[in-house]
């Protein structure tokens, strides 16, 4: 079984915020343990209290205003998030990355959460089915996201893709709705806090530093890049490799 660990970034509700992110990394259940033990050494080595104290947050820490980010320089808090992106950057080369950057101003949208975690979904599942094509094993998927206020609204949307399908067609491999965790209790969606942080500063304010570390990460096959989604007005051109990858597809048919 393959795990999508998901959590977002950027406010739905915020008028100044241009963008809303939700993005995860996706584990098969045996490289689980590893990549954990690789991140609570890491929170380890920062020395700044009990291991399972210190939650990685990728706002939070960029912010400085909580402990125990609250004392520390903003250049040392943000070596922390480059450091803490390194795990996925270094993990295991059959962790994948998922993430779908929605412009809230694109037309017509009526819920960018919904939308980004339908096609999401979508991009897990064809993951999925893209291993059992390729002979890769037949596998099923787990979503596993941060508690939010979203929560009920999403179980009733994955349980309606599941029984009824999305626009792309059924989510067959998708072996149950997700499950919603304390962000606190799970490093995994840590690890997912900080790459929808990255996501987000790439495409709200052209900020590529972070996420240029792991842009390698996203699911991709034939040089298309699956696993990175970018919603934007049709009106505007834009040079990300989600668009760019679109844009290829769309020139050689």
């Amino acid at each position: 079984m393959y795990l999508l660990y998901l959590d977002g970034s950027g406010s739905v509700q915020n008028p100044t915020e241009k963008h809303f992110v939700l993005a995860g990394i996706c584990v098969f259940e045996r490289q689980i343990y590893h990549l954990i033990t690789e991140t609570d050494k890491f929170v380890s080595s920062l020395n700044l209290g009990g291991v399972h104290d210190v939650e990685l947050h990728g706002s939070v820490i960029a912010n400085g205003k909580r402990s125990p980010w609250k004392g520390m320089g903003r250049k040392e808090r943000l070596k922390v998030i480059d450091l803490g992106l390194g795990l996925l950057r270094d993990a295991h080369w059959g962790v994948r990355a998922f993430a779908v950057a929605v412009d809230k101003h694109a037309k017509p949208l009526s819920d960018p959460v919904e939308y980004a975690f339908e096609e999401i979904c979508n991009r897990f599942n064809h993951f999925l089915s893209r291993l059992w094509r390729n002979g890769e094993g037949q596998h099923r998927g787990l979503i596993v996201m941060d508690n939010s206020h979203y929560e009920q609204a999403l179980q009733r949307l994955a349980r309606r893709f599941r029984e009824d399908g999305t626009r792309w067609g059924a989510l067959a491999n998708l072996a149950e709705v997700p499950l919603f965790v304390d962000s606190t209790a799970s490093r995994l969606i840590q690890i997912s806090d900080l790459l929808a942080w990255a996501v987000w500063r790439r495409y709200e304010h052209s900020d590529t530093r972070y996420f240029d570390k792991i842009v390698g990460r996203f699911d991709k096959e034939g040089g298309v890049m699956h696993g990175l989604v970018h919603r934007k007005p049709s009106t505007e051109e834009c040079h990300c490799p989600a668009c760019l990858t679109r844009s290829a597809i769309k020139d050689s048919k």
